[in-house]
């Protein structure tokens, strides 16, 4: 047994350059429909991959002591000349692919990226409209007020001195500006969430 040697180099799916002890050779075609065009000659594969089963046919290339001087010598020179243009104009498309997809020689199979689209701003959350509050409003708030440490007199939904004056300590403390007079909506908001 003799010393084997085999190296298949891709270019994309349907092409590839293989080396091998008798040769370089270029095969053409997706699994199951293959074209291997060699020093040898044009071996066509059909098959259905991974079932093992397949039809191959070979076209040698004719060897010039094999052609008798008769009239045939120049059908099968035509022939091999036909054989060895195809050849050739297979392993040009294939470079020309080769090049144009910008693949490396070594199969690699990285994935063309695109920067993904950066993400839309936030959005701020709808702002309350600031208004007065109701009686039951004044009443909650005043019960809130009075949870937390600040003395806002009887909840009886009655803004009087001792509410207003429990709202803006409330209001300071939490560090809330543009709060004078009468509290309004936006401070039971902020009541509501400590």
């Amino acid at each position: 047994m003799g010393l084997r040697f085999r190296k298949s180099i891709s270019f994309g799916k349907f092409f590839r350059l293989n080396l091998s002890k008798s040769g370089v050779s270029l095969g053409v075609g997706p699994p199951g429909l293959n074209v291997n065009i060699g020093p040898r000659g044009v071996r066509q594969t059909i098959g259905l991959p991974g079932t093992g089963v397949y039809y191959q046919e070979t076209h040698q290339w004719p060897k010039s002591t094999e052609v008798a001087p008769t009239a045939t010598s120049q059908e099968a020179s035509n022939a091999e000349l036909g054989w060895k243009i195809i050849g050739f104009a297979l392993a040009l498309i294939a470079l020309v692919v080769y090049l144009g997809s910008g693949s490396s020689t070594t199969g690699s199979k990285h994935p063309i990226t695109t920067p993904a689209p950066s993400p839309p701003p936030p959005v701020a959350p709808p702002t309350k409209p600031d208004r007065p509050l109701s009686r039951d409003e004044i009443r909650e708030l005043q019960t809130l007020l009075k949870k937390q440490g600040f003395n806002a007199g009887t909840p009886d939904g009655v803004m009087g001195p001792k509410t207003r004056a429990a709202a803006q300590a409330f209001a300071s403390a939490h560090q809330m500006k543009g709060v004078r007079g009468v509290p309004t909506l936006r401070v039971l908001d902020v009541a509501r969430s400590h």
